[in-house]
């Protein structure tokens, strides 16, 4: 299972607009998400702002680029490269989080 993240604007009464691309990243990994960025991945659809999230992102990617040998039993966990995978997620999500800070996180499990 993957958990996917999109940006989305409200425009009207209960139509939502997403802005950017869609991020995923397996499921079960979000354990190396929270020890890295310090957020808690849960079951969710309404994350929080997309502004409030950079500075989490940015933790994220300078733990898992500065600090990577501390994050090695991750991938003796789920697999060689996931760090490298996680970096991925943090880097595209940081993009579109700094494009459209204005847009609300959701986030959603997809098979």
């Amino acid at each position: 299972m993957n958990y996917r993240v999109l940006l989305r604007v409200k425009i009207r009464g209960d139509h939502w607009v997403t802005m950017g691309e869609g991020h995923s990243i397996l499921w079960d990994i979000r354990s190396l998400i929270e020890a890295s960025s310090g957020w808690t991945v849960l079951n969710q659809e309404d994350i929080g702002p997309a502004d409030s999230f950079i500075p989490l992102l940015e933790k994220g990617i300078l733990e898992l680029t500065q600090y990577a040998n501390s994050y090695h039993d991750y991938e003796i966990s789920y697999g060689m490269g996931t760090v490298n995978d996680a970096l991925a997620f943090y880097r595209n999500l940081l993009k579109d989080c700094k494009a459209y800070p204005f847009t609300e996180l959701y986030g959603c499990i997809v098979a």
